[in-house]
């Protein structure tokens, strides 16, 4: 099958035809404009071609899903995931599953875990976030997620806290020693009370884990 933006008209002219100046430059404007029209086409089909889409289209379709967590100065990459789920999380707003692919977009982690208040026994109607992530836990970022799970998660529900789990390999060292001293008697030609005295040493180091605790407004 021939693709149309590789095909000129070149390409189905005789070669008497082919090798002529005028018919060679016409072609190749022909190709090119078809090429421009064949790509404008593409776009015209918004939603599914996301992937392909500018910088401008990307926020101009952003404010018109109402974008759930959207900024202009994200990466185009995560500009186009926030666009495609916008719809999706619109459809299932108030759902567990909203929140846990929110959390998952907006820090990069694949592992979120929503438990809600029945699960670990808390007061009725709050739930806790799970997460792993390797991103920096800064104060812009955490409000602009506050104000996403806001459009996503049902009314009657609030966030309690959001635990950030990372994964850290440490060496641990141990080390021990022991020392023995006493009389050691060869004949025991006189009768006494022999003390043998031992110590063992051990050392170990300590771990201190931090916790941030983070309320909704």
């Amino acid at each position: 099958m021939i693709d149309l933006r590789d095909c000129g008209t070149g390409d189905i002219l005789p070669v008497v035809l082919r090798e002529d100046i005028y018919v060679r430059a016409a072609g190749h404007a022909l190709k090119e404009t078809t090429r421009m029209l064949l790509e404008k086409i593409d776009r015209t089909s918004g939603y599914a071609v996301l992937s392909i889409m500018p910088d401008e289209i990307i926020d101009l379709l952003a404010e018109e899903f109402r974008a759930q967590y959207y900024d202009t100065s994200l990466p185009l990459q995560d500009k186009r995931t926030a666009v495609k789920k916008a719809l999706l999380w619109h459809c299932h707003a108030g759902t567990v599953s909203a929140v846990r692919e929110l959390t998952n977009l907006v820090w990069k982690s694949g592992s979120a875990k929503v438990q809600e208040w029945f699960e670990y026994g808390a007061n009725p109607y709050l739930f806790r976030i799970l997460l792993g992530t390797d991103m920096n836990i800064e104060e812009a970022l955490i409000d602009a997620f506050l104000d996403s799970i806001w459009k996503v998660k049902n009314t009657r529900s609030h966030l309690e806290s959001i635990a950030f789990m990372r994964k850290q390999e440490n060496m641990l060292y141990v080390g021990a020693a022991t020392r023995s001293w006493g009389n050691v008697v060869i004949i025991d030609a006189w009768q006494g009370i022999y003390d043998m005295h031992s110590n063992m040493y051990v050392h170990t180091d300590r771990t201190t884990i931090n916790r941030i605790r983070i309320k909704e407004e």
